[in-house]
């Protein structure tokens, strides 16, 4: 009788095991389609399936279907495309969360055109309220303002214009602002106000324009400053924007230390959906200090989260003409740009952030600044070590230079969108020399055997990874123009533009174990397109929509909600 009872009992654990083991092999979701991998020992298949977050079945879609259970989602994309989740190497999460409450200067054909959307805002505010807008580009203007410096325009129209509100207006590429005459009186800046290093006041016959180059924007802060509170509205904002334009991980270039513990504390609750790569900005010596002496943060909130680089700013903007070049500008022989970052100093940052092996990531846009960054990388590149450094932007080059980054295993964290931008007004700051030579050079690294990861440095340019795949592909303007691209040997192959937004990015951020492919394994993060960006014409790249984003198996944005089951 007892052994009757015993067996009986075992058959019912085994048969409890047997169930159990069956829900744990039933995925949570089916996504069935057309769907690129990204791996080469099998480019494309018709169907994944997800368990807990993850990739578990990679393979056609029979075979997925024989997996489902009960519960499981299954997920038709019919005519769509599904991607890896796109990756976006080089955002400001902050700042696009703040652009969206800005006044939207993108786009103005004008100062008038600019001062008149700042009237417009400053209108439904109570007088002394802080204006802020973003995104003004005085190279893309039809004719330059009245009264302008160097094709700058000064303050005088704009304090005419709005003289009861601080206005605080950041340039399209970050590295300049404008103030009105009621903000620089609040700020104290005047005739004898002295720019920090590293920083212009732009001043015409004695007197403040307004316009504040690089570190001289530090002046500005205290009326751009915000709370942890508005820093976690900040995130929310940028996160929900990313999301909808198919943007699953996004590395934050420069973050902050209230931005820091707003990403912290949201991927603490779990209120983190895209998953954010964040680099600590060195010129926040506070937020730098305690990071170093805290040490790393990896994979944070269910890998929402990681903090293990540190990003310097080593010059300033082609637009601002403060990009640091080894010959003066073509159009202003008068100066070579300027160094934002003691290079001795980034040296001794190195040295002391070894022992954590902290990734370092220095801004550089022009030609000089490179050399100077790897010369300043060159003795800490030599031992083997996985150190993954970065240049952000890398974007104009000294002929020759090209190879170090190979050689030193640098990585170039570049934004073809910024030839589509910049590249009509660029070669008037360089040359066509210049231009021809060392610009834009994404064929030439890849060829060196350089990782080249792509980024749209939003705010600076929309988050918009298509229109990124489009400049990498086309070397074009959104315009089309010119015919055979920009340089068109520099062109990347649609499927090399793929990489540099998925794979490329997931080693720039050592996650290639993670994310840039389906893989079994891999995070079941998912970037689904209304058309093949490989196969479809080139004139219809652009009007490619995203359909879906899923972030760990979990659909985070959908175009049309009725669209999938």
């Amino acid at each position: 009788m007892q052994r009757l009872q015993l067996l009986a009992a075992l058959l019912l654990t085994a048969t409890a095991l047997i169930s159990c083991q069956a829900k744990t092999e039933s995925p949570d979701t089916i996504v069935l389609g057309q769907l690129v991998t990204l791996n080469p020992e099998q480019p494309q298949v018709s169907a994944v399936a997800i368990n807990n977050g993850r990739f578990s079945f990679v393979g056609d879609k029979a075979a997925a279907l024989a997996l489902r259970g009960s519960n499981t989602r299954v997920i038709d994309l019919q005519d769509a495309t599904a991607y890896p989740g796109l990756i976006d190497a080089h955002v400001h999460i902050a700042s696009i969360g703040s652009a969206m409450r800005s006044v939207d200067l993108t786009g103005a054909s004008s100062f008038d055109e600019l001062i008149d959307r700042v009237v417009a805002r400053a209108g439904t505010l109570r007088a002394g309220v802080v204006v802020q807008g973003r995104g003004w580009h005085q190279s893309k203007w039809l004719n330059p303002p009245a009264g302008h410096v160097e094709g700058f325009p000064t303050h005088l129209a704009l304090s005419n214009a709005i003289p009861n509100h601080p206005v605080v207006l950041e340039h399209a590429n970050g590295h300049s602002v404008l103030l009105n005459q009621r903000a620089m009186e609040q700020l104290g800046i005047n005739a004898d106000t002295i720019a920090p290093e590293g920083g212009v006041i732009v001043m015409s016959d004695g007197q403040p324009t307004g316009l504040l180059h690089e570190t001289a924007i530090d002046l500005a802060a205290p009326l751009q400053t915000y709370d942890l509170q508005t820093a976690e509205e900040l995130v929310e904002l940028a996160q929900q924007h990313l999301l909808s334009e198919g943007v699953t991980t996004a590395h934050d270039a420069g973050a902050l230390q209230v931005d820091l513990e707003a990403q912290w504390a949201m991927a603490s609750r779990g209120d983190l959906t895209v998953r954010l790569y964040s680099m600590v900005y060195a010129s926040d010596e506070a937020a730098l200090s305690q990071w170093l002496a805290r040490g790393p943060l990896i994979n944070e909130g269910a890998s929402k989260l990681t903090v293990r680089s540190i990003k310097v700013q080593a010059d300033g903007a082609l637009g601002s003409r403060t990009a640091w070049l080894h010959a003066p500008y073509t159009d202003a022989a008068n100066t070579s740009g300027v160094l934002t970052y003691d290079l001795d100093a980034l040296s001794q940052l190195i040295q002391e952030s070894r022992e954590d092996n902290w990734q370092i990531n220095v801004h550089a846009i022009g030609d000089r600044a490179n050399s100077e960054v790897l010369a300043v990388f060159a003795p800490f590149t030599s031992t083997g070590s996985d150190h993954r450094f970065r240049i952000e932007h890398a974007q104009h080059l000294r002929l020759g230079d090209g190879p170090l980054f190979a050689e030193q295993g640098v990585i170039a964290s570049m934004q073809p969108i910024h030839l589509s931008s910049d590249r009509p007004w660029a070669v008037d700051r360089l040359g066509p020399l210049r231009i021809e030579e060392g610009a834009y050079l994404w064929r030439d690294l890849l060829n060196a055997g350089v990782v080249v990861a792509s980024g749209t440095d939003a705010p600076v340019e929309p988050v918009n990874p298509i229109a990124n795949f489009y400049a990498a592909v086309t070397r074009k303007t959104l315009k089309g123009t010119p015919e055979a691209g920009f340089e068109p040997a520099q062109k990347l192959t649609r499927m090399e533009a793929l990489h540099a937004m998925t794979l490329a990015p997931a080693y720039a951020a050592f996650e290639e174990r993670d994310k840039g492919s389906i893989e079994v394994g891999k995070l079941a993060d998912l970037t689904v397109l209304s058309q093949d960006l490989i196969t479809i014409p080139e004139t219809d790249i652009l009007n490619t929509e995203v359909l879906l984003t899923m972030v760990g198996g979990e659909v985070a944005y959908q175009r049309d909600e009725t669209a999938l089951p």
